[in-house]
């Protein structure tokens, strides 16, 4: 069935009976705002997904880009620090659009959302010419805020995962690559992983002076962390974590894609030199690889890589910017 033959209420009303009750909600969907009990302190982040450029649909299922949706967001959260409480979610949807395919798309932001104990409160729907998908996502943090402005000269820096898989899924489903290395940097780049339990730990422990999610490329957002914390950064380019599927479609030394390509939402942050025993503890008890990347130095000495010799790269590549792009 198409979304014009069901008509928006109708769906609403079969999308209100799929959500489960939630004793923090007051008033959930079905009213003109949400009404909630919000304890202890409140994070708010939001995030949007257009068809064309972020997605293709013949890249993805519609569950697949459910989970995606919630987790770009939920990634944010946990830059932060926080825990997802509360979603809202607002679609442009072609009028053409399946229903089934429109009940997948949400069976799979449920599914994400209800793994990390959110609750989908509202949001709103309408026609649009391509699929928009526009998602808030409230969280709460119990060790206080983590911001990207606390950085420190003499600080190390260090990056969760792997670097660059996800741009390099991208350009492997542009080129219609399915070889096995192909496939497992599009899985990256299709369903990436929210590093949850490590941001919780480095929160309890106040292990991290700063923190930033990776979504636009390691060096933009380790500009902006830059910018906030008025330091520089020194970073070892061997040291920068790659998969052994990127090894093995761009070897081991071309590190662009690593460097500057977009996606990953891995966890990028500062600690003292002082924690470096407690960081590796943590990456041993979470299974989640920690590497150590580089340091922070002045201000005044800028954002730099060196390479192997200790020879400054030049850059070619520093990251996404959606205003651009040629």
């Amino acid at each position: 069935m198409k979304l014009r033959e069901l008509g928006e209420f109708p769906f609403l009303r079969r999308l209100q009976e799929r959500l489960p009750s939630d004793s923090r909600v007051l008033l959930g969907v079905g009213d003109d705002c949400a009404a909630l009990t919000l304890p202890g302190m409140t994070v708010i982040t939001t995030d949007a997904m257009i068809e064309g450029v972020h997605f293709r649909r013949e890249w993805t299922s519609s569950v697949t880009l459910g989970e995606k949706a919630f987790a770009i967001n939920a990634s944010d959260i946990a830059a932060m620090g926080g825990e997802p409480t509360f979603a809202l979610l607002s679609l442009g949807v072609p009028q053409e659009t399946e229903v089934e395919d429109l009940e997948a798309f949400f069976d799979g932001f449920l599914r994400a959302a209800r793994e990390y104990g959110t609750a989908l409160i509202g949001g709103n729907m309408s026609a649009a010419p391509c699929l928009m998908i526009s998602v808030t996502l409230l969280g709460q943090t119990r060790h206080g805020v983590i911001t990207r402005s606390g950085a420190k000269v003499g600080d190390e820096v260090y990056v969760t995962g792997t670097l660059g898989d996800a741009a390099l899924g991208l350009r492997m489903s542009q080129e219609g690559r399915t070889d096995a290395f192909a496939e497992h940097v599009k899985a990256r780049f299709l369903c990436p992983t929210v590093r949850f339990s490590v941001s919780q730990e480095l929160a309890m422990h106040r292990l991290v002076h700063a923190m930033i999610d990776v979504s636009d490329g390691l060096l933009q957002d380790l500009g902006h962390l830059c910018a906030a914390s008025q330091v520089g950064v020194l970073i070892d380019a061997p040291a920068l974590p790659l998969s052994t599927a990127y090894r093995a479609l761009l070897g081991e030394n071309l590190w662009d894609t690593a460097l500057g390509g977009g996606e990953d939402y891995e966890l990028l942050f500062c600690a003292a030199a002082e924690s470096r025993e407690a960081i590796a503890h943590l990456a041993q008890t979470s299974g989640c690889m920690i590497t150590r990347i580089g340091r922070i130095v002045p201000q005044s000495d800028g954002l730099s890589v060196r390479g192997p010799d200790g020879v400054p790269l030049r850059l070619t590549h520093s990251g996404f910017d959606h205003f651009r792009q040629g």
